[in-house]
């Protein structure tokens, strides 16, 4: 006769939605309280975190991060992708080159070393929706998209510690 043991789940989930303002770039968690709702102005980040749930404390198991952002209901659609990055002519070319990255990197990786580093533990991030659009006045969208992008790390970092101190 054999005894059934239930055994723990190897892997542990945890969901998350926050409301990202689009002028203070600040972050606000949306929960069952709140109505699970938000300014039309906002842009809507979900997060889900999956990780080794046998010991969510232990730096041995491996954090897998999904985020995506969805932008508000109020930002024009379809007019970004026409208009065409413009560098000055007289900006140096680190400048213009490190603009350049900007504007095209992924983000995932860097967000994944440095979460990483952080919770001292392998860290695997897909960011999706945080890809700064191509437009004129580099600076003032590439500010504003960059503050997007640092309040979704904070964000992240948030859910991580929740989610790895239970």
């Amino acid at each position: 006769m054999a005894t059934v043991v239930p055994a723990q789940p190897r892997f542990t989930t945890q969901k998350s939605l926050y409301a990202i303002d689009s002028l203070t770039s600040e972050a606000t968690k949306l929960t069952e309280a709140t109505g699970w709702s938000a300014p039309d102005e906002s842009s809507l980040l979900s997060i889900l975190v999956l990780y080794h749930s046998h010991d969510a404390a232990s730096t041995q198991g491996m954090v897998w991060v999904w985020a995506q952002v969805t932008p508000p209901k109020t930002r024009a659609v379809g007019t970004m992708p026409n208009l065409v990055l413009a560098m000055p002519g007289r900006t140096s070319s680190r400048m213009r080159a490190s603009a350049a990255q900007l504007m095209g990197a992924d983000d995932s990786a860097d967000t994944a070393r440095r979460l990483a580093s952080r919770f001292k533990r392998p860290v695997f991030v897909t960011l999706a929706g945080t890809q700064p659009s191509r437009a004129h006045g580099i600076a003032s969208v590439a500010a504003e998209q960059m503050d997007e992008l640092m309040t979704v790390e904070r964000c992240l970092v948030s859910e991580l510690a929740s989610a790895l101190s239970k």
